[in-house]
């Protein structure tokens, strides 16, 4: 398990926090994911922490599955740019297969990074989430 993923997991039983799923990969980044989810207008939204040797971590939260259609791609590709924008640490794309994410960068100095930094970043993005979600919702099927 890499040093991020440790001090991130750390954090998370000191917490009591037990909704994640830890998930070791066996590559040469030491890549660890740990799965959850966040609730959302009622809707429990897949999200992972991302964690590696880099010093990036990555949360994901799953917004909509291949929702991007050649019928709703001008629409839609400008309602992500529009957010984009307007929200320098959110970041959200449509992926191959047409699906929506809401991902957040961080950097995660090993010298003076804490598990708590993650839970911070969730904060803000479950926030974004809880203003803009029924939006970005309608905006997907209208």
């Amino acid at each position: 398990m890499n040093k991020h993923a440790e001090e991130f997991k750390k954090y998370l039983q000191e917490k009591n926090i037990t909704i994640f799923e830890v998930n070791e990969n066996d590559d040469e980044a030491h890549t660890t994911i740990f799965n959850s989810y966040m609730v959302v207008a009622g809707q429990q939204l897949p999200t992972i922490v991302v964690t590696d040797d880099s010093i990036f971590t990555v949360i994901r939260v799953q917004i909509a599955l291949e929702i991007l259609k050649p019928e709703n791609e001008l629409i839609l590709l400008k309602m992500v740019d529009e957010i984009n924008r307007n929200y320098k640490l959110l970041k959200m794309y449509f992926d191959e297969a047409g699906s929506l994410y809401l991902d957040a960068s961080i950097v995660t100095f090993e010298r003076d990074w804490k598990g708590d930094d993650v839970y911070v970043i969730f904060d803000v993005m479950l926030d974004f989430l809880n203003e803009n979600y029924k939006k970005i919702m309608q905006t997907l099927w209208n």
